[in-house]
């Protein structure tokens, strides 16, 4: 039997921006698994498993893409999208081709982004500071999520949505400087390996 209602009920509010320093991710997480079923549980650890970047591949995204939750599918669409985006914007810089570079996947990606929406992820790629571009984005995938969820809903989807938006707000919790520092690093890596990867190709 279901307890979307139950579960969805004793959920706290999330609010993006705001201190949420006392929000214990995992003890929730954990109460949301013991109180759902198998079914629901696997989809948990879909969501957190492709969290993860270190997970994300064209696998992955081909198997979420197929998913039965309408959540898991345009979550992970939007995801692929930005980071694809992402390549057309970086290469577009280079006056470069990044067609080689994106993630590919089997068919075609069920999502469709505004006109609005796609300024915005230009003007947020633009953005020349780090941490804001990452906070930048994180608040347009809260927004997104937002919009996936119609008001008075009671399910699966709901409480999938309360878990990549408690993901989103517990890396920011715990961006201390050093974090920080990391991030940068890891985002200039990135970059790197964009142009690397460009490069090569030119080359080849």
């Amino acid at each position: 039997m279901d307890n979307y209602h139950y579960i969805i009920a004793g959920l706290p509010e999330l609010v993006l921006n705001a201190d949420n320093s006392n929000l214990n991710y995992s003890a929730i997480r954990d109460h949301i698994v013991y109180s759902s079923a198998p079914k629901d549980v696997r989809l948990v650890e879909w969501l957190e498993f492709g969290i993860n970047e270190e997970n994300l591949s064209s696998h992955f995204y081909n198997a979420a893409l197929k998913s039965k939750s309408k959540f898991i599918r345009n979550y992970f669409a939007l995801d692929l999208e930005i980071r694809n985006r992402k390549v057309d914007f970086v290469s577009k810089k280079l006056g470069r081709d990044g067609d080689s570079l994106k993630m590919n996947v089997n068919g075609n990606v069920n999502i469709e982004l505004s006109e609005s929406q796609k300024e915005r992820l230009v003007q947020i790629f633009a953005n020349k500071n780090i941490l804001e571009k990452e906070q930048m984005l994180d608040k347009f995938k809260w927004d997104f999520i937002s919009d996936m969820i119609p008001y008075g809903s009671f399910n699966m989807d709901v409480i999938l949505a309360f878990l990549a938006k408690g993901q989103l707000i517990n890396r920011w919790n715990k961006l201390d400087r050093k974090a920080g520092e990391e991030l940068f690093k890891k985002l200039v890596d990135e970059v790197r390996g964009t142009y690397q990867g460009i490069e090569n190709k030119i080359n080849q």
